[in-house]
Protein backbone atom coordinates (compact mmCIF):
# COMPACT_ATOMS: atom_id res chain seq x y z
CA UNK A 1 0.00 0.00 0.00
CA UNK A 2 2.83 2.17 0.85
CA UNK A 3 4.10 1.77 -2.83
CA UNK A 4 0.84 2.62 -4.49
CA UNK A 5 0.72 5.51 -1.83
CA UNK A 6 4.34 6.68 -3.10
CA UNK A 7 3.44 6.38 -7.15
CA UNK A 8 -0.22 8.58 -6.55
CA UNK A 9 1.65 11.24 -4.48
CA UNK A 10 4.41 11.09 -6.98
CA UNK A 11 2.37 12.16 -10.30
CA UNK A 12 0.12 14.29 -8.46
CA UNK A 13 3.36 16.33 -7.60
CA UNK A 14 4.57 16.43 -10.80
CA UNK A 15 1.32 16.73 -12.55
CA UNK A 16 0.86 20.40 -10.59
CA UNK A 17 4.19 22.00 -10.86
CA UNK A 18 2.88 22.55 -14.65
CA UNK A 19 1.29 26.03 -14.99
CA UNK A 20 -0.01 24.98 -18.37
CA UNK A 21 -2.14 22.59 -16.63
CA UNK A 22 -3.06 24.24 -13.54
CA UNK A 23 -5.00 26.60 -16.49
CA UNK A 24 -6.53 23.66 -17.99
CA UNK A 25 -8.03 22.38 -14.73
CA UNK A 26 -9.19 25.40 -13.35
CA UNK A 27 -8.92 28.43 -15.66
CA UNK A 28 -10.63 27.07 -18.68
CA UNK A 29 -13.52 25.74 -16.47
CA UNK A 30 -14.26 29.03 -15.26
CA UNK A 31 -13.80 30.94 -17.87
CA UNK A 32 -16.38 28.69 -20.26
CA UNK A 33 -18.76 29.12 -17.51
CA UNK A 34 -18.23 32.77 -17.56
CA UNK A 35 -18.81 33.07 -21.37
CA UNK A 36 -21.40 30.69 -22.16
CA UNK A 37 -23.33 30.69 -18.48
CA UNK A 38 -23.49 33.88 -18.17
CA UNK A 39 -21.37 36.84 -19.44
CA UNK A 40 -22.95 36.71 -23.09
CA UNK A 41 -26.67 37.02 -21.55
CA UNK A 42 -26.63 38.33 -18.17
CA UNK A 43 -29.52 36.22 -17.08
CA UNK A 44 -28.66 33.23 -18.89
CA UNK A 45 -31.14 34.04 -21.88
CA UNK A 46 -29.85 35.30 -25.32
CA UNK A 47 -32.57 38.68 -25.97
CA UNK A 48 -31.66 39.97 -29.65
CA UNK A 49 -32.13 43.43 -30.33
CA UNK A 50 -35.01 44.79 -32.90
CA UNK A 51 -35.08 48.04 -33.08
CA UNK A 52 -38.39 50.09 -34.40
CA UNK A 53 -39.24 52.85 -36.55
CA UNK A 54 -42.29 54.67 -35.80
CA UNK A 55 -43.24 56.39 -38.94
CA UNK A 56 -46.84 57.13 -37.74
CA UNK A 57 -45.95 58.68 -34.52
CA UNK A 58 -49.36 58.34 -32.67
CA UNK A 59 -51.12 56.99 -29.89
CA UNK A 60 -51.82 53.66 -31.78
CA UNK A 61 -48.40 53.27 -33.04
CA UNK A 62 -47.29 53.80 -29.31
CA UNK A 63 -49.50 51.23 -28.09
CA UNK A 64 -48.32 48.87 -31.10
CA UNK A 65 -44.64 49.37 -29.79
CA UNK A 66 -45.52 49.07 -25.81
CA UNK A 67 -47.28 46.06 -26.78
CA UNK A 68 -44.29 44.50 -28.05
CA UNK A 69 -42.06 45.31 -25.48
CA UNK A 70 -43.88 43.85 -22.89
CA UNK A 71 -42.67 40.30 -24.13
CA UNK A 72 -39.09 38.71 -22.72
CA UNK A 73 -38.05 36.85 -25.65
CA UNK A 74 -36.86 40.43 -27.80
CA UNK A 75 -35.26 43.92 -26.85
CA UNK A 76 -37.08 46.65 -28.54
CA UNK A 77 -35.54 49.89 -29.16
CA UNK A 78 -37.20 53.08 -30.72
CA UNK A 79 -35.16 54.53 -33.42
CA UNK A 80 -35.28 56.90 -36.55
CA UNK A 81 -35.09 55.38 -39.75
CA UNK A 82 -31.62 56.38 -40.82
CA UNK A 83 -29.76 54.86 -37.85
CA UNK A 84 -31.77 52.03 -37.94
CA UNK A 85 -30.72 51.41 -41.59
CA UNK A 86 -27.21 52.02 -40.71
CA UNK A 87 -26.95 49.88 -37.80
CA UNK A 88 -28.80 47.10 -39.91
CA UNK A 89 -26.21 47.27 -42.63
CA UNK A 90 -23.11 47.17 -40.40
CA UNK A 91 -24.58 44.43 -38.76
CA UNK A 92 -24.79 46.05 -35.08
CA UNK A 93 -28.34 44.96 -35.00
CA UNK A 94 -30.76 41.58 -35.78
CA UNK A 95 -33.45 43.54 -37.48
CA UNK A 96 -36.10 46.10 -37.14
CA UNK A 97 -39.58 46.98 -37.37
CA UNK A 98 -41.24 50.04 -39.72
CA UNK A 99 -44.30 50.76 -38.66
CA UNK A 100 -45.74 52.57 -41.64
CA UNK A 101 -47.54 55.58 -41.60
CA UNK A 102 -51.37 55.68 -41.25
CA UNK A 103 -51.24 53.08 -39.18
CA UNK A 104 -53.96 54.60 -36.59
CA UNK A 105 -56.25 55.69 -39.30
CA UNK A 106 -56.69 52.75 -40.56
CA UNK A 107 -57.31 50.53 -37.35
CA UNK A 108 -59.92 53.07 -37.24
CA UNK A 109 -61.71 52.11 -40.44
CA UNK A 110 -61.27 48.67 -39.45
CA UNK A 111 -58.88 47.34 -41.50
CA UNK A 112 -55.62 45.64 -41.45
CA UNK A 113 -52.43 48.06 -40.87
CA UNK A 114 -49.16 47.22 -42.58
CA UNK A 115 -46.52 46.31 -40.43
CA UNK A 116 -42.52 45.83 -42.00
CA UNK A 117 -39.89 43.33 -40.23
CA UNK A 118 -36.45 43.40 -41.52
CA UNK A 119 -33.71 40.92 -41.03
CA UNK A 120 -31.33 38.61 -42.40
CA UNK A 121 -32.09 35.52 -43.85
CA UNK A 122 -29.91 33.97 -41.13
CA UNK A 123 -31.71 34.97 -38.00
CA UNK A 124 -33.37 32.22 -36.80
CA UNK A 125 -35.83 34.21 -34.48
CA UNK A 126 -38.02 35.78 -37.62
CA UNK A 127 -41.12 33.75 -37.62
CA UNK A 128 -41.44 34.45 -33.99
CA UNK A 129 -40.90 37.92 -34.52
CA UNK A 130 -43.61 38.17 -37.58
CA UNK A 131 -45.88 36.01 -34.63
CA UNK A 132 -45.70 38.82 -31.80
CA UNK A 133 -46.16 41.38 -34.07
CA UNK A 134 -49.42 40.08 -35.82
CA UNK A 135 -50.39 39.03 -32.12
CA UNK A 136 -49.87 42.59 -30.96
CA UNK A 137 -52.21 44.15 -33.90
CA UNK A 138 -54.76 41.46 -33.38
CA UNK A 139 -55.20 43.00 -29.63
CA UNK A 140 -54.93 46.26 -30.81
CA UNK A 141 -57.59 46.03 -33.50
CA UNK A 142 -60.04 44.16 -30.76
CA UNK A 143 -59.60 47.31 -28.69
CA UNK A 144 -60.30 49.95 -31.46
CA UNK A 145 -63.15 47.93 -32.96
CA UNK A 146 -64.21 47.98 -29.28
CA UNK A 147 -63.82 51.55 -29.06
CA UNK A 148 -65.50 52.19 -32.48
CA UNK A 149 -68.88 49.97 -31.63
CA UNK A 150 -68.68 51.91 -28.49
CA UNK A 151 -69.03 55.49 -29.77
CA UNK A 152 -72.04 54.76 -32.30
CA UNK A 153 -73.72 53.25 -29.10
CA UNK A 154 -73.34 55.99 -27.08
CA UNK A 155 -71.73 58.88 -29.07
CA UNK A 156 -69.02 59.44 -26.58
CA UNK A 157 -65.00 59.96 -27.34
CA UNK A 158 -64.20 56.04 -28.10
CA UNK A 159 -60.66 56.94 -26.17
CA UNK A 160 -61.68 56.32 -22.81
CA UNK A 161 -63.24 52.91 -23.56
CA UNK A 162 -60.22 51.99 -25.89
CA UNK A 163 -57.71 52.48 -23.14
CA UNK A 164 -59.84 50.75 -20.67
CA UNK A 165 -59.79 47.92 -22.81
CA UNK A 166 -55.84 47.81 -23.80
CA UNK A 167 -55.46 48.12 -19.61
CA UNK A 168 -57.98 44.59 -19.17
CA UNK A 169 -56.07 43.10 -22.47
CA UNK A 170 -52.72 43.72 -20.48
CA UNK A 171 -54.03 42.73 -16.83
CA UNK A 172 -55.36 39.01 -18.12
CA UNK A 173 -54.00 36.26 -16.34
CA UNK A 174 -51.45 34.06 -17.95
CA UNK A 175 -53.47 30.94 -19.87
CA UNK A 176 -50.21 29.13 -18.88
CA UNK A 177 -48.63 27.79 -15.40
CA UNK A 178 -45.55 26.63 -14.98
CA UNK A 179 -44.97 25.09 -11.58
CA UNK A 180 -41.31 23.67 -10.65
CA UNK A 181 -41.24 20.36 -9.08
CA UNK A 182 -38.70 20.49 -6.51
CA UNK A 183 -37.58 18.32 -3.27
CA UNK A 184 -35.72 21.53 -1.81
CA UNK A 185 -37.17 24.96 -1.53
CA UNK A 186 -34.08 26.42 -2.25
CA UNK A 187 -32.79 24.98 -5.27
CA UNK A 188 -36.15 25.70 -7.64
CA UNK A 189 -34.26 25.37 -11.25
CA UNK A 190 -31.44 25.00 -13.38
CA UNK A 191 -31.05 28.02 -14.77
CA UNK A 192 -28.39 28.72 -18.05
CA UNK A 193 -25.62 29.31 -15.83
CA UNK A 194 -25.61 26.21 -13.34
CA UNK A 195 -26.57 23.75 -16.32
CA UNK A 196 -22.98 25.09 -18.21
CA UNK A 197 -21.03 25.20 -14.93
CA UNK A 198 -21.95 21.40 -14.68
CA UNK A 199 -21.69 20.66 -18.23
CA UNK A 200 -17.98 22.22 -18.72
CA UNK A 201 -17.00 21.13 -15.84
CA UNK A 202 -17.39 17.20 -16.77
CA UNK A 203 -15.81 17.97 -20.13
CA UNK A 204 -12.43 19.51 -18.38
CA UNK A 205 -12.34 16.98 -15.98
CA UNK A 206 -12.84 14.66 -18.49
CA UNK A 207 -10.13 16.15 -21.01
CA UNK A 208 -7.39 16.58 -17.62
CA UNK A 209 -7.93 12.47 -16.93
CA UNK A 210 -7.38 12.20 -20.56
CA UNK A 211 -3.95 14.23 -20.00
CA UNK A 212 -3.12 11.85 -16.63
CA UNK A 213 -3.79 8.82 -18.65
CA UNK A 214 -1.53 9.46 -21.26
CA UNK A 215 1.21 9.04 -18.56
CA UNK A 216 1.08 5.88 -18.81
CA UNK A 217 1.86 6.12 -22.67
CA UNK A 218 4.46 8.56 -21.95
CA UNK A 219 5.87 6.32 -19.19
CA UNK A 220 6.44 3.30 -21.92
CA UNK A 221 7.59 5.22 -24.67
CA UNK A 222 10.14 7.14 -22.32
CA UNK A 223 11.52 3.50 -20.35
CA UNK A 224 10.46 4.60 -17.36
CA UNK A 225 8.09 1.32 -17.18
CA UNK A 226 11.20 -0.33 -17.23
CA UNK A 227 12.91 0.95 -14.63
CA UNK A 228 10.11 1.16 -12.37
CA UNK A 229 9.61 -2.49 -12.96
CA UNK A 230 13.50 -3.12 -12.02
CA UNK A 231 12.04 -1.48 -8.38
CA UNK A 232 10.21 -4.25 -5.80
CA UNK A 233 6.88 -2.67 -7.08
CA UNK A 234 4.56 -5.46 -8.62
CA UNK A 235 2.91 -4.48 -12.02
CA UNK A 236 -0.55 -4.26 -10.02
CA UNK A 237 0.92 -2.47 -7.64
CA UNK A 238 1.89 0.60 -10.19
CA UNK A 239 -1.55 0.14 -11.69
CA UNK A 240 -3.33 0.67 -8.73
CA UNK A 241 -0.75 4.10 -8.13
CA UNK A 242 -1.36 5.53 -11.37
CA UNK A 243 -5.37 5.02 -10.62
CA UNK A 244 -5.24 6.18 -7.57
CA UNK A 245 -3.51 9.25 -8.60
CA UNK A 246 -5.89 9.81 -11.49
CA UNK A 247 -8.89 9.51 -8.89
CA UNK A 248 -6.96 11.86 -6.70
CA UNK A 249 -6.28 14.42 -9.32
CA UNK A 250 -10.00 14.25 -10.54
CA UNK A 251 -11.48 14.97 -7.33
CA UNK A 252 -8.81 17.70 -6.59
CA UNK A 253 -10.00 19.14 -10.09
CA UNK A 254 -13.79 19.04 -9.06
CA UNK A 255 -13.67 19.82 -5.86
CA UNK A 256 -11.89 23.20 -6.01
CA UNK A 257 -13.97 23.97 -9.62
CA UNK A 258 -17.38 23.14 -7.44
CA UNK A 259 -16.51 25.87 -4.52
CA UNK A 260 -15.19 28.52 -6.65
CA UNK A 261 -18.10 28.15 -9.01
CA UNK A 262 -20.40 28.31 -5.76
CA UNK A 263 -18.44 31.34 -4.55
CA UNK A 264 -18.01 33.21 -7.38
CA UNK A 265 -21.45 32.08 -9.37
CA UNK A 266 -23.30 31.25 -6.40
CA UNK A 267 -24.22 27.82 -7.75
CA UNK A 268 -25.61 25.72 -5.54
CA UNK A 269 -24.51 22.46 -5.46
CA UNK A 270 -27.41 20.10 -3.63
CA UNK A 271 -26.59 17.19 -1.09
CA UNK A 272 -22.92 16.96 -0.39
CA UNK A 273 -22.75 13.31 0.08
CA UNK A 274 -24.85 12.25 -2.93
CA UNK A 275 -22.58 14.69 -5.11
CA UNK A 276 -19.30 12.57 -3.57
CA UNK A 277 -20.86 9.62 -4.91
CA UNK A 278 -21.62 10.89 -8.33
CA UNK A 279 -18.66 12.25 -8.72
CA UNK A 280 -16.72 9.47 -8.06
CA UNK A 281 -18.45 7.38 -10.13
CA UNK A 282 -17.98 9.98 -12.89
CA UNK A 283 -14.38 9.64 -12.60
CA UNK A 284 -14.30 6.43 -12.52
CA UNK A 285 -15.78 6.06 -15.48
CA UNK A 286 -13.58 9.20 -17.13
CA UNK A 287 -10.67 7.00 -15.71
CA UNK A 288 -11.72 3.69 -17.86
CA UNK A 289 -12.67 6.08 -20.79
CA UNK A 290 -8.76 7.16 -20.80
CA UNK A 291 -7.18 3.63 -19.68
CA UNK A 292 -9.67 2.61 -22.59
CA UNK A 293 -8.35 4.80 -25.46
CA UNK A 294 -4.65 4.31 -24.25
CA UNK A 295 -4.83 0.82 -24.91
CA UNK A 296 -6.27 1.01 -28.82
CA UNK A 297 -3.23 3.81 -29.43
CA UNK A 298 0.61 3.78 -29.41
CA UNK A 299 1.71 7.07 -28.42
CA UNK A 300 0.32 9.86 -26.26
CA UNK A 301 0.28 12.11 -28.87
CA UNK A 302 -2.24 9.70 -30.76
CA UNK A 303 -4.26 9.58 -27.83
CA UNK A 304 -4.66 12.89 -27.31
CA UNK A 305 -5.85 13.74 -30.34
CA UNK A 306 -8.39 10.87 -30.69
CA UNK A 307 -9.38 11.43 -27.49
CA UNK A 308 -10.14 15.08 -27.84
CA UNK A 309 -12.30 14.31 -30.20
CA UNK A 310 -14.53 12.04 -28.61
CA UNK A 311 -14.60 13.56 -26.02
CA UNK A 312 -15.41 17.09 -27.35
CA UNK A 313 -17.74 15.26 -30.24
CA UNK A 314 -19.75 13.50 -27.15
CA UNK A 315 -20.25 16.41 -24.55
CA UNK A 316 -21.90 18.19 -28.14
CA UNK A 317 -24.19 15.36 -28.10
CA UNK A 318 -24.77 14.67 -24.16
CA UNK A 319 -25.98 18.24 -23.73
CA UNK A 320 -22.66 19.87 -21.90
CA UNK A 321 -23.05 23.38 -24.60
CA UNK A 322 -26.54 23.48 -24.88
CA UNK A 323 -29.78 21.86 -22.97
CA UNK A 324 -30.25 18.55 -24.61
CA UNK A 325 -34.01 18.54 -25.54
CA UNK A 326 -33.54 20.96 -28.32
CA UNK A 327 -31.63 18.69 -30.03
CA UNK A 328 -33.48 16.02 -32.55
CA UNK A 329 -35.67 13.22 -30.93
CA UNK A 330 -32.67 10.58 -32.83
CA UNK A 331 -29.63 12.85 -31.05
CA UNK A 332 -31.33 12.29 -27.90
CA UNK A 333 -32.11 9.03 -28.16
CA UNK A 334 -28.29 8.69 -28.88
CA UNK A 335 -26.87 10.88 -25.64
CA UNK A 336 -28.53 8.17 -23.94
CA UNK A 337 -25.68 6.09 -24.51
CA UNK A 338 -22.73 8.70 -23.65
CA UNK A 339 -21.33 8.88 -19.91
CA UNK A 340 -21.42 13.02 -20.13
CA UNK A 341 -25.59 13.11 -20.48
CA UNK A 342 -25.66 10.59 -16.99
CA UNK A 343 -23.49 13.06 -15.24
CA UNK A 344 -25.86 15.91 -16.47
CA UNK A 345 -28.75 13.92 -15.35
CA UNK A 346 -27.40 13.39 -11.91
CA UNK A 347 -25.96 16.81 -11.59
CA UNK A 348 -29.80 18.18 -12.86
CA UNK A 349 -31.43 15.22 -10.17
CA UNK A 350 -29.26 17.05 -7.30
CA UNK A 351 -29.13 20.90 -8.02
CA UNK A 352 -32.89 21.13 -9.66
CA UNK A 353 -34.98 18.58 -7.95
CA UNK A 354 -32.81 19.03 -4.91
CA UNK A 355 -32.72 14.87 -4.97
CA UNK A 356 -30.58 12.59 -2.70
CA UNK A 357 -28.66 9.58 -2.91
CA UNK A 358 -31.70 7.13 -3.53
CA UNK A 359 -32.42 9.81 -7.10
CA UNK A 360 -29.39 9.38 -8.46
CA UNK A 361 -29.43 6.12 -8.44
CA UNK A 362 -29.95 5.39 -12.16
CA UNK A 363 -26.68 7.88 -13.21
CA UNK A 364 -24.38 6.65 -10.85
CA UNK A 365 -25.17 2.59 -11.63
CA UNK A 366 -25.70 4.01 -15.46
CA UNK A 367 -21.67 5.27 -14.58
CA UNK A 368 -20.33 2.12 -12.66
CA UNK A 369 -21.41 0.27 -15.65
CA UNK A 370 -19.44 2.58 -18.11
CA UNK A 371 -16.85 2.28 -15.92
CA UNK A 372 -16.69 -1.56 -15.36
CA UNK A 373 -16.40 -1.74 -19.40
CA UNK A 374 -14.08 0.56 -19.72
CA UNK A 375 -11.70 -0.45 -17.10
CA UNK A 376 -11.64 -4.56 -18.01
CA UNK A 377 -10.54 -3.34 -21.55
CA UNK A 378 -8.44 -1.10 -20.55
CA UNK A 379 -6.62 -2.64 -18.23
CA UNK A 380 -6.36 -5.84 -20.07
CA UNK A 381 -4.83 -4.29 -23.10
CA UNK A 382 -2.41 -2.19 -21.15
CA UNK A 383 1.54 -2.99 -22.33
CA UNK A 384 4.03 -3.04 -20.17
CA UNK A 385 6.72 -3.40 -23.10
Amino acid sequence: MRKIISIARFEIKRLFQKRRTLLLLFGMPLLFTFIFGGAVTGNGEYKPEISVVDEDQTDLSQELINEMKATDTFTFKVENGKSVAEKFDHQEITGYIRVEQGLEETLLNQETPEVVFVSSPSFEGAALVEQLINDSLVKLKISTTAAGFYQDATGENPAAIQEKISDELKTLPAAVETVSVTKNEDLQTMNNLTARSAGFTIMFVMIAMLSSTGILLEARQNGVWYRMMSTPATKVELLCGYMLAFFLIGWIQFGILMTLSQKIFHIEWGNTFANMILVSSLLLCTIGLGLFIAGFVKTSEQQSVFGNLIIISTCMLAGVYWPVEIMPEAIQNVAKFLPQYWGMEGFAELTVRGGGISDIAAPVGVLLGFAVVFLMVGLRRVRFE
